[in-house]
């Protein structure tokens, strides 16, 4: 055993330097065919490395440049949108304007226009209005009224013993109680209403006003006025034929002594007699009208008749003119009108002197 033991060592010891050759040659060759396998894969791993990262640099890329693109777009259409939406609200502005400066000057006209018809609407109604109205208080109120939207300010005077007194006025402006063109504003308008050359009313307003629309009303009123007073002087009106026979009744009964004929003959109808209370009312209110200061006066010292006694007997004296006589016997409409309207029905501010009614 020990001898095959040794026979192996020497064998091993001739064999020693080839096989440690071959070994080398083994190990070597192993060695660059695992460096060659390793220098494969790591070129492989480069390559589909730089492929992966090629991949996914072109798919940031494009990604980027699709995000570039939609941050462009959307700042250039919210800038486009901007510029627009500024661009239209200028257009819109300035059209805006021009339509209210159009409305404006619409509106201006149609305001002209308005005012064009309702003063030709006034003049067509006030000849109407006026000559109408039962009193020349009612004319005077009237007239007012009709007046006003061509004043600021606007005051009607009467004729006084002092001279020309405020009646009236419209408007806040303040107008003195006597006036005359003297003192008046060479600014304002004034003008007077005369009646057989003397001053009976005047009218005076204050800026702004519109002068030719007050020449016309005023006009319109010294019309009105004068109608009035023609009206009120105006003989009464012949009876017809039928009047006339029951007069020649009347004196046929009386000088026979029938009370009960002439009565019958001489009883007026119900129209004279509304028309008689009418004229004395008329009468009597434009006593009123001009004498306001007097009348006062009178009731407070209950003196009326004295103070006013050539108004009441030239009113009195008109009465008789307008009435027909069998009215003037029947009632004295113009006696009751005095204590009515003058008195405020307190017969004792008449005084002593008063006569009294015609036919007490």
């Amino acid at each position: 055993m020990e001898l095959k033991t040794h026979e192996l060592e020497r064998v091993l010891e001739a064999l020693s330097p080839t096989l440690a050759a071959e070994l080398d040659r083994i190990v070597t060759e192993t060695r660059q065919a695992l460096e060659q396998d390793f220098q494969k894969r790591l070129q492989a791993a480069v390559r589909e490395a730089e492929a992966d990262t090629r991949a996914s640099a072109e798919a940031e890329l494009v990604r980027s440049v699709a995000d570039a693109k939609e941050t462009t777009r959307t700042e250039v259409s919210e800038e486009l949108e901007e510029r627009f939406n500024t661009h239209l609200a200028d257009i819109v502005a300035h059209l805006k304007g021009e339509a209210s400066d159009e409305r404006a000057q619409l509106q201006e006209a149609l305001t002209e226009v308005q005012e064009q018809l309702d003063q030709w609407r006034t003049f067509a109604e006030t000849q109407r209005q006026l000559v109408e109205a039962s009193s020349q208080a009612e004319i005077l109120a009237r007239f007012l009224k009709l007046a006003q939207p061509f004043a600021a300010g606007l005051g009607l005077y009467v004729a006084k013993r002092d001279g020309l007194a405020l009646w009236k006025s419209r408007g806040e402006a303040v107008f003195p109680e006597i006036i005359s063109e003297k003192t008046t504003d060479p600014e304002s308008y004034f003008r007077t209403i005369s009646l057989r050359g003397n001053a009976v009313a005047a009218v005076c307003a204050v800026s702004p006003y519109r002068a030719e629309a007050l020449d016309f009303l005023t006009s319109s009123l010294q019309h009105a006025i004068e109608v009035f007073a023609l009206k009120l002087r105006a003989p009464a009106p012949k009876p017809a034929e039928g009047s006339r026979d029951n007069d020649a009744v009347s004196s046929a009964a009386a000088s026979t002594g029938t009370l009960a004929a002439t009565h019958s003959a001489e009883s007026p109808d119900p129209k004279a007699h509304a028309e008689a209370r009418r004229t004395a009312r008329l009468l009597v209110s434009e006593i009123k009208l001009y004498h306001e200061q007097e009348l006062r006066e009178g009731r407070e010292h209950s003196d009326i008749y004295r103070r006013l006694q050539k108004e009441i007997d030239l009113g009195r004296e008109t009465y008789k003119r307008r009435v027909s006589a069998p009215v003037l016997v029947a009632h004295d409409y113009f006696h009751e009108e005095l204590i009515r309207i003058l008195t405020e029905n307190d017969p004792s501010r008449m005084g002593a002197a008063y006569p009294g009614p015609m036919n007490s």
